[in-house]
């Protein structure tokens, strides 16, 4: 604490000063300068006047308090000057405040003092210090401590990295020198790489032809450049850019290499052989994607690419204003991000609006008013504090007004849209398969009511079932078709860190995973997809749809609309859930926030333990699945409402097709597969073929 007293006391308002210039000392009472220099050193010199002047100061509350234990204390910025205020002074002001500290988590991850335990002590959901661990590179999944040296990169699966992190990224890559000889320019006239080892090789032979001839033509001439060739030999010109653009993959594979190396994304393990577009370089893309959150297959494609010609700085300033946001949003209990379209609503006067970006507007503004709006000011500022300071940082910020159908208690609903949906199966009867686009993808919508007007805020891609994979109970693994609901539905419980319990039907792979455990690789259960976690079934948090009932024993089909770290499924036409409606994990977290925030009757029911235990044999070993809770519960009284719509469906088959479907290219027994090994053949279903049901 100390520590951080002493740092604050002799750093804050120095904005504009260069990180190797002491701070100024502030007056008792005043603030000191942009330029270091205390406010009265502007002030008359007669004593009277610098009375009035000290006297002034000492009553504005937002003066700079040098004095503040770190838990009172606010970074505001007023005129241009960056203060320290006592955190009263700050909300009596109108600012808003931003948790900077390493403790922070999004909304459904706090801690509410009206669940509690036995004890009489607030609930704490259980998965919040791993949440925060993760954040601050402590931990793996599993929540072993980190290797020194690793990194988490997890913003794609929900959680961005803490404000030390990034302090740490923006103080790291600007003391490194290795960026210099990167040629981001080059890197910048990539669009996207060929991966065809046929066309490659043609580009090759073609390139080693040309700089046979350019090297006997710079020979004649007596020139070593190119440019001096063609200064020579004009002709030649066309001949070097084709040259030129036959080898511009080689040469910016080799600016891409150097930059991944300098960020530490080409680890020895990855086993990359320079120049080859190997797996390895693809573990290095993947890490560097993850990194900057960047939803794109693994190959060098336009965005990457796009990224990677920018400097590091700007990139880390990225990262910074998209972990800035989410603590933004939790903060001011927002939701909208301007992917409605153009929503428009009327306010009481009867003046027309559209539904504003309120995330980004607000972001913005935040920035703005803290003076961290560019790569450079973010720098500064992380320069100004080190690590011990994101123990208990707050900033404090001035935003625009929230919209006038805002409000503690907001009627809310959803909408789903299932989009095109194929009941056929996907393949024909030669196993082959089959085209079924969709152009119309699925969406998860989130309306208000007011003023008689049905207001849609967000409209979030999502999923629905479709053909999957399904252990039978002959031991067999079919196809089935797992569809998604249609009709009238509510959300009465959401559920934070949630896990799942997965049925009999599961498959047995998907239970296990190999990880290294003392430097052997050894079996474990997966619970990567049990959960709680990231990487489970249900993401970071769930909305159970069910049908419901006035005793409230709700009829449960099984169906979610929970966060999903698989976020390319939610992209893609052509992947499909087991009839959840998967969102990504940020914007999940995001969704369940506001409602929670705005729902009006919420409950926190805290912790709901079921000790779920089982075994299973996989492989010749055996494992044991040991689940203590469900996840942290909250219920929402009356519940909200949820409406699913049919879509419009394509194809010969209107309904879903019922039971098992033979998975081409396998071997089956003969047996039916809802039977049991050993059990009577009686009058079972038999399985349905391609042919009996198409």
């Amino acid at each position: 604490m100390r520590v951080l007293f002493l740092l604050l006391s002799t750093l804050i308002g120095c904005a504009g000063r260069s990180s190797g210039e002491p701070a100024a000392q502030p007056d008792q009472g005043g603030s000191p300068g942009a330029e270091g220099s205390s406010l009265d050193s502007t002030a008359p010199t007669g004593k009277k006047p610098a009375a009035k002047a000290a006297a002034k100061r000492a009553e504005d509350p937002l003066r700079h308090r040098a004095d503040l234990p770190p838990e009172r204390r606010v970074i505001v910025v007023v005129e241009g000057e960056e203060r320290a205020v006592d955190i009263d002074a700050a909300r009596a002001a109108g600012y808003t405040l931003i948790d900077f500290s390493d403790a922070w988590s999004p909304y459904i991850f706090h801690t509410f003092s009206d669940a509690v335990d036995e004890d009489g002590a607030p609930q704490q959901n259980r998965y919040q210090s791993t949440y925060r661990c993760l954040a601050d590179d402590h931990c793996d999944s599993d929540g072993v401590p980190l290797e020194e040296g690793e990194k988490n990169y997890l913003e794609v699966f929900g959680i961005p990295p803490s404000m030390s992190v990034i302090r740490a990224r923006f103080v790291e890559d600007d003391a490194k020198t290795c960026y210099e000889g990167v040629d981001f320019e080059l890197i910048a006239k990539m669009k996207g790489f060929e991966y065809r080892e046929r066309t490659l090789r043609k580009r090759e032979k073609a390139a080693r032809a040309l700089k046979k001839q350019l090297d006997a033509e710079k020979k004649k001439a007596k020139v070593k450049s190119f440019e001096a060739l063609i200064a020579k030999k004009p002709d030649l010109a066309s001949v070097v850019d084709e040259y030129q653009d036959l080898t511009l993959q080689g040469r910016v594979l080799t600016q891409v290499e150097a930059r991944m190396s300098c960020d530490g994304h080409l680890h020895k393990r990855y086993h990359h052989k320079s120049g080859k577009l190997d797996h390895g370089l693809r573990l290095a893309v993947r890490r560097f994607q993850r990194k900057h959150m960047i939803y794109e297959h693994t190959n060098l494609r336009k965005k990457t690419l796009r990224w990677l010609a920018r400097p590091p700085v700007d990139l880390n300033f990225e990262s910074f204003k998209r972990a800035f946001t989410e603590r933004v949003i939790a903060a001011t209990g927002i939701l909208e991000d301007g992917t409605t379209g153009e929503v428009k609503w009327k306010d009481k006067a009867g003046h027309e609006h559209v539904v504003r970006d309120l995330v980004t507007e607000f972001t913005e503004a935040a920035l703005a008013s803290i003076q961290m709006d560019t790569p450079q000011k973010a720098l500064a500022f992380f320069k100004r504090y080190d690590d011990a300071a994101f123990e208990h940082l707050q900033i404090g910020v001035k935003l625009p007004a929230l919209p006038e159908y805002y409000s503690k208690k907001m009627p809310l609903f959803i909408h789903v849209d299932r989009g095109d949906v194929w009941y056929d199966a996907p393949w024909d009867e030669n196993g082959k398969e089959l085209n079924q686009p969709r152009r119309n993808l699925p969406k998860l919508m989130l309306y208000t009511r007011y003023l008689d007007q049905n207001i849609r805020l967000v409209r979030f891609k999502t999923t629905i079932g479709g053909w999957r994979e399904e252990l039978a109970p002959n031991g067999y693994t079919y196809f089935k078709y797992k569809g998604s609901d249609v009709g009238s539905r509510v959300i009465r419980k959401i559920i934070a860190g949630p896990t799942w319990v997965p049925p009999k039907t599961t498959p047995l792979k998907s239970l296990a995973k190999r990880r290294y455990v003392n430097g052997k690789t050894q079996g474990v259960v997966n619970y990567d997809e049990l959960g709680p976690g990231y990487l489970s079934a249900y993401g970071l948090v769930a909305g159970y749809f069910v049908i419901p009932r006035d005793d409230e024993r709700d009829h449960d089909r099984g169906i979610r609309a929970h966060g999903s770290s698989d976020y390319m499924s939610i992209l893609s036409s052509r992947r499909f859930s087991h009839g959840c409606h998967r969102l990504m994990n940020h914007k999940a977290v995001r969704l369940y926030g506001f409602i929670l925030s705005h729902h009006g009757g919420v409950s926190v029911e805290g912790e709901q333990m079921i000790n779920h235990h089982r075994q299973f044999l996989y492989k010749d070993q055996v494992y044991e699945i040991r689940l203590p809770s469900r996840g942290f519960q909250f219920k929402l009284t009356p519940p909200l409402p949820v409406e699913v719509f049919e879509g419009k469906i394509k194809g010969t088959a209107q309904e879903p097709i019922k039971g098992f479907i033979k998975i081409p290219g396998k071997a089956y027994p003969d047996s039916d597969p809802h039977k049991r090994p050993g059990e009577e053949d009686n009058e079972a279903e038999g399985t349905p073929t391609l042919e009996n049901t198409q």
